[in-house]
């Protein structure tokens, strides 16, 4: 059952079964955030490994461009 920001009704007396509902709605769209979340985690954390990557390889770089001009 997906989540119905309408239940329970105003004035209704709410069954132990709707408002069960309700939570497990609530609980799968909060999981769902957070598989989202943790996707993310993971793709931030490659592009910082390849952030260091390229950091490391431009100072290779540039020694071997100050080797080669003799400093």
């Amino acid at each position: 059952m997906a989540f119905d920001p309408n239940l329970p009704v105003d004035d209704s007396l709410a069954t132990a079964v709707e408002l069960r509902n309700q939570f497990n709605a609530l609980k799968a769209l909060s999981d769902a955030q957070q598989a989202t979340i943790d996707g993310q985690q993971g793709q931030i954390a490659g592009l910082l490994a390849q952030i260091d990557n390229i950091n490391s390889n431009m100072a290779d770089m540039q020694d071997a461009i100050n080797a080669l001009q003799g400093h």
